[in-house]
């Protein structure tokens, strides 16, 4: 567990680099899907997620984070917000235009007159609970903006590191301008500047996975863990 999670109390200040520190979970297009927290727990291999989107108002995320029921076995104890500066301290780096093929830059789809917000809630594993259900504490940063964005901005551009492990959904049938997965903008972006996951869970994704990776096939699929979606069975890749 990251340092600054053990020693959180409820209305501590923790700065966005702090939280970036450690592991991170990333799922674009995330909705309110839990799929990632709840795999990722049980194997106890993170404590620190963000979820990315733009297709919830603010009232509505913060009701499911502060939901008794979000996370079963868990109770919030807390919650941070950030601001833009917050998260980029020096401001917004410029998106090269040479990986756009769409024409839309990503910056500018989410429609100006809608706040973006990030908001972290803190959790705890209830009293009833042991280590065989999960990590005692988890982090989990909803924020309301584009994914490919987000992921050009905050792992390639400010942090340069690479999620632990990414959920791989794709949403261009959705409202998305661009796809996810392979062929897609953030293909482009992931392979032009070399900063692939480790680990990815690909949800059947209609152009597939990105190129460099290869299926871990000791990982059995368990019918009672589908809660995704669209309630698929979801694949573990790791890169090569």
């Amino acid at each position: 567990m990251p340092e600054w999670l053990s020693n959180y109390q409820a209305g501590d200040n923790v700065a966005f680099s702090d939280f970036m520190s450690g592991r991170i979970g990333y799922y674009p297009g995330a909705g309110f899907d839990g799929f990632l927290i709840e795999t990722a727990n049980k194997a106890h291999c993170l404590h620190s997620f963000i979820y990315v989107d733009y297709g919830h108002p603010r009232k509505e995320v913060e009701k499911e984070l502060s939901n008794e029921g979000t996370l079963r076995g868990y109770h919030s104890i807390g919650r941070v917000e950030w601001s833009h500066e917050d998260l980029m301290p020096q401001g917004d780096y410029q998106f090269p235009s040479y990986l756009l093929i769409t024409q839309k830059d990503p910056r500018k789809f989410i429609a100006e007159n809608v706040l973006p917000f990030c908001i972290m809630e803190v959790y705890e594993r209830d009293q009833d609970r042991d280590d065989s259900w999960g990590a005692e504490r988890l982090a989990v940063t909803y924020l309301f903006d584009d994914g490919i964005a987000t992921y050009f901005q905050l792992f390639v551009m400010q942090y340069k590191k690479v999620p632990w492990l990414f959920l791989l959904q794709d949403n261009g049938w959705d409202n998305n301008y661009d796809r996810f997965g392979k062929g897609g903008l953030l293909h482009r972006i992931i392979c032009h500047y070399k900063m692939f996951p480790n680990f990815v869970i690909e949800d059947k994704c209609p152009s597939g996975i990105w190129d460099g990776y290869h299926q871990i096939d000791n990982v059995k699929p368990d019918i009672r863990d589908i809660r995704g979606i669209h309630q698929r069975i979801r694949t573990l890749y790791q890169k090569d």
